[in-house]
């Protein structure tokens, strides 16, 4: 059930970045994102590598003119996963 919601929120980050036309633009959004999908998906993730590729999701995402609310939503959306992986530290 714990993994279930860890890629749920997973998820919800891959909606977020999927929207941002057109993909080949926001390709380096989508290897972080993909890294960070394989990091979740059999539930046998590293802490650390979780943490840091939400961070590296949203460094990066400051380098893109991603309108405000899209960008305070994949914040909120990867601060989510982060939040879910401490609190399962």
């Amino acid at each position: 059930m714990a993994g279930k919601s860890l890629t749920a929120k997973v998820s919800k980050v891959r909606a977020l970045v999927d929207s941002f036309v057109p993909a080949v633009a926001f390709r380096k959004l989508h290897g972080i994102l993909y890294a960070l999908e394989v990091q979740v998906a059999d539930g046998k993730y590293q802490h650390h590598a979780v943490v840091r590729l939400c961070e590296a999701l949203l460094a990066t995402a400051e380098l893109y003119d991603i309108p405000d609310g899209l960008a305070g939503q994949l914040e909120e959306a990867a601060c989510a996963v982060v939040a879910l992986v401490e609190d399962r530290r």
